[in-house]
């Protein structure tokens, strides 16, 4: 499941830079959940290795990209960097309902609806 989970990620970071064959038979894969031979007749009555192929190709170019680029790492990071600083906020808030404590609150929850 966790790996399956971070290839939709790439697939959504990346999904662009694939061969259409490829980004096609990965979401399929990943975001529709089809089966091979469910993706093969989608795609036109390839064969199923086709898919398996193109879904390997996929997978390995979604890894070099990530591996070079990085992008999912630091929205990962991003997150978790968000998440902790909301809870401070929340902390501080409790402490001290300072102004500038709710716009800095609205401001990460801003950020983070972008995310």
């Amino acid at each position: 499941m966790e790996r399956s989970l971070d290839f939709v990620i790439l697939l959504d970071i990346y999904g662009e830079l694939l061969a259409n064959s490829q980004r096609e038979a990965l979401d399929m894969r990943y975001n529709a959940d089809l089966s091979l031979a469910e993706i093969a007749e989608e795609m036109g009555g390839v064969t199923r290795q086709s898919v398996v192929s193109a879904i390997k190709k996929g997978e390995q170019r979604l890894e070099e990209l990530e591996q070079k680029l990085g992008f999912a790492a630091r929205l990962r990071t991003l997150s978790v960097e968000l998440d902790q600083a909301s809870e401070l906020v929340s902390l501080m808030k409790q402490e001290n309902s300072d102004q500038r404590l709710e716009r800095l609150g609205g401001i990460l929850s801003d950020i983070r609806r972008g995310l």
